[in-house]
């Protein structure tokens, strides 16, 4: 993977690509003289590793944002490793042939920081945009009739916005549960999550709409089933309190009735153009082309354009804020850059196999990166064994699922346990 698309850390990780930097840094050593430290190239380097190393101590990451912490610390470690060659009083002597392979481990730690600074700034702005749709959409709750004007103003505000922005990685989010853990820290509130869904999968709606010119004459209603389609769980609350934890209090949708749900409780919203099909659009986010979807298992002809392109936006946000369902209970791992191109590489997988409609997907993909589909044929004809479990009923929204508690535990006997035990002692 030859590609320089790093913000989002998929067409190449940097982790590997920085190895192999080393690697050939520490082969060049003795290929030729030293150079003398007044070379004004070795100057230049030495001045943009000062800058970096400034700049990274000055970077200030709130504690629940570990994902990016961690990227924080491996910018450390790797200018660490630069000290050695651009201190000023380097341990380790430089030739000619390793001031190139230098000056791109050093851009490498620059587009780093940027993306950390990109997502810190995407934290700030998510926070503003979710108070604001959570207070858009009152009326939802207290109405059966209700005007859609603030929700059309937050649309147009998040377009006039988004329309400056070039690169994924600054409007989807690196990690979905850190930033709920900082949403919670501001104003905890258990319906978050749903909101933050929904601001995501608008904004991804508009930067697909921005290259597809078939997208863009519905962009508004795509945008806001985008930011209601999960409102049914709302009308979900967790009925043991026993089980309700800070990190997710929705309850399992076991029967998955929440597209239904939302569907119904957002059925008043009229006033705009294409209003008569919210309600179908967000019945139909989770139905897919095989009739393996869910709620109600429709196939093709029963599927619209818009239902299918909405599904195809939840289905890629699903897999890449889901790492168990991409993982396959333990069966692959991957690192924190592989996730969204293997979301991509599943969702790919699955279209070719029939589930999503195809022009929907490619053009999806085209828009995170035009390379990325072309990427993806490649990857997948080298024959990975690996692919998701395939469920034999409809599949689940795996995303909002609670880690369900173990029936058994080892501080206690289960009661038919005991009862015999018991009544073997008294006998």
């Amino acid at each position: 993977m030859n590609h320089s698309t790093r913000l989002l850390r998929w067409l190449s990780p940097s982790i590997r690509q920085e190895r192999d930097e080393w690697m050939a840094l520490r082969s060049e050593s003795e290929s030729s003289e030293v150079i003398d430290s007044d070379d004004v190239q070795f100057q230049e380097l030495r001045s943009a590793y000062r800058e970096l190393k400034q700049q990274n101590q000055e970077l200030t990451i709130s504690t629940p944002q570990r994902t990016l912490i961690q990227l924080q610390h491996r910018v450390q470690v790797i200018l660490e490793r630069c000290r050695l060659y651009l201190d000023s009083k380097p341990t380790h002597s430089l030739c000619s042939q390793q001031l190139p392979i230098l000056k791109r481990i050093l851009n490498s730690v620059r587009e780093e920081q940027q993306y950390i600074r990109q997502q810190l700034l995407l934290s700030q702005t998510a926070l503003h945009y979710v108070g604001q749709l959570m207070g858009a959409t009152q009326e939802v709750w207290t109405k059966p009739f209700c005007s859609p004007n603030y929700l059309l103003n937050l649309l147009r505000k998040i377009k006039n916005d988004d329309v400056h922005l070039n690169s994924p990685g600054e409007f989807l989010f690196l990690s979905l549960e850190d930033f709920q853990a900082v949403a919670h820290q501001r104003s905890y509130d258990e319906d978050l999550p749903v909101y933050i869904r929904g601001l995501e999968t608008a904004r991804l709606i508009y930067f697909v709409s921005r290259q597809t010119e078939t997208w863009q004459k519905n962009v508004d209603l795509l945008m806001l089933a985008g930011l209601l389609h999960d409102f049914g769980w709302l009308m979900l609350k967790n009925q043991n309190p026993d089980e309700v934890t800070d990190q997710s209090t929705i309850l399992h949708d076991a029967r998955g009735e929440h597209p239904v749900l939302g569907a119904a409780l957002l059925g008043g919203l009229r006033g705009f153009p294409g209003d008569s099909s919210l309600s179908e659009i967000i019945s139909q986010h989770h139905e897919r082309l095989d009739g393996t979807g869910y709620p109600r298992r429709l196939h093709t002809y029963a599927l619209d354009e818009h239902s299918r392109r909405m599904a195809v936006i939840c289905r890629y946000l699903e897999l890449k804020n889901n790492s168990r369902e991409l993982t396959a209970d333990g069966i692959r791992s991957y690192d924190t850059e592989e996730v969204a191109f293997a979301a991509a590489l599943q969702l790919y997988r699955e279209a070719k196999r029939g589930e999503w409609d195809q022009l929907a997907v490619d053009q999806t993909l085209s828009a995170l990166d035009a390379n990325l589909p072309e990427e993806l044929r490649e990857t997948n004809q080298k024959n990975d064994l690996f692919s998701l479990r395939r469920f034999q009923q409809y599949r689940r929204d795996t995303t909002h699922v609670q880690t369900m508690k173990p029936h058994i535990h080892l501080s206690s006997q289960p009661v038919s346990a005991r009862q015999s035990t018991e009544n073997q002692s008294e006998s």
